[in-house]
């Protein structure tokens, strides 16, 4: 049997230990209007509720409803133990920054007479600082912020590494990082950004063309510290890396146009596996450079050299290996291309 709301009120009222005299002062009425209350008489006016809900600790869902929502106190018990829990968290991680620092500080003027490698600790635990504690602090535009923040931290603690060590290679880490961000998230900000809603039909497109910029500046950045220290003797760039990443580019830019055919799915999958098929394996048939070693690993992709009798060490199974890429690709690629024709050919029929 349900409890009525008098029933309800005068049992949450005993178990604070109040009597109805003591509850009628605390909210400014008789001790008759509550004893009314208690024998469903009447009922309490609506502006009450909200008072008498704090007094005697229930929500006002259950006021009305006259029963307690287990639920409903269960999600409300796990949402201040997750409060507390990430309090602690937080302070755990701001009082092991602080000892850390201080106990630094000390020991590497104890030790060195000056702050030296004090500031590699310091833009480690800044970095680590984004990682733990900032995203909390941070309310809107997390998607921009706490990457940027990273990034920024991190672009700190490898400047302050290359001037401790006295090196010359900041760039290339920083450039290298920036492309691996910018190959995530350039494509999850066009797509999730109003600013960007009228180019996001081209969002494959443009994010393609923003890592091949990346990429380039970053090989770019490679070569010229390899002429300064001495590691390479011409601008391998423009002979190697800039025809390779350009032929990549101009492949994955054919490949994504297929979408745009008006056909069905089946048969832009079969031209996508055809495609693949001739970027991958036809190249290493014209490509000639001087340098033995990559011409020899472009060599090792020549699948018209393969031989499946025979699976010698070394070269011979790998260009075997290409071959059954290859030959599998090929078949997927009929596979989808038959399944397709006969798509389009019921469709034409029912038409």
């Amino acid at each position: 049997m349900e409890n009525s709301f008098g029933s309800f009120l005068k049992q949450k009222r005993q178990e604070k230990n109040l009597t109805q005299k003591e509850l009628s002062k605390m909210l400014f009425v008789s001790e008759s209007t509550v004893s009314k209350w208690e024998k469903d008489v009447a009922h309490p006016d609506i502006t009450l509720l909200p008072k008498l809900s704090e007094i005697l600790s229930v929500s006002e869902h259950e006021l009305i409803t006259a029963s307690v929502d287990n639920k409903a106190r269960e999600e409300i018990n796990q949402a201040k133990k997750w409060r507390v829990f990430s309090l602690s968290w937080s302070l755990f991680f701001y009082i092991a920054y602080g000892i850390a620092l201080i106990s630094c500080f000390i020991c590497n003027l104890a030790i060195n007479k000056t702050l030296s490698w004090f500031w590699i600790v310091l833009s480690a635990l800044i970095l680590a600082f984004t990682f733990t504690n900032l995203p909390k602090l941070i309310k809107k535009y997390k998607l921009i912020l706490i990457p940027l923040s990273q990034y920024l931290a991190l672009v700190l603690l490898l400047g302050v590494c290359c001037i401790y060590t006295g090196g010359n290679w900041f760039w290339i880490p920083v450039l290298s990082i920036l492309l691996g961000l910018t190959i995530i998230f350039a494509p999850i900000f066009i797509a999730k950004y109003e600013v960007f809603s009228k180019i996001r039909k081209y969002n494959d497109f443009i994010s393609v063309a923003v890592d091949f910029l990346m990429l380039n500046i970053l090989l770019i950045v490679i070569n010229a510290y390899t002429l300064t220290n001495g590691y390479a003797d011409g601008w391998w760039y423009f002979k190697i890396a800039l025809p390779i990443v350009l032929c990549v580019y101009l492949a994955l830019n054919i490949i994504m146009s297929v979408r745009f055919l008006k056909t069905n799915r089946f048969l832009k999958t079969s031209i996508v596996l055809l495609l693949s098929n001739a970027f991958l394996y036809l190249p290493p048939l014209f490509i000639k450079v001087s340098n033995s070693e990559i011409q020899g690993a472009i060599n090792d992709v020549n699948i018209f050299n393969a031989n499946l009798l025979s699976w010698q060490a070394g070269v011979t199974i790998e260009r075997n290996i290409h071959l059954i890429i290859c030959l599998t690709l090929l078949f997927l690629a009929l596979v989808f291309l038959t399944v397709g024709l006969i798509c389009r050919c019921k469709r034409r029929n029912n038409e």
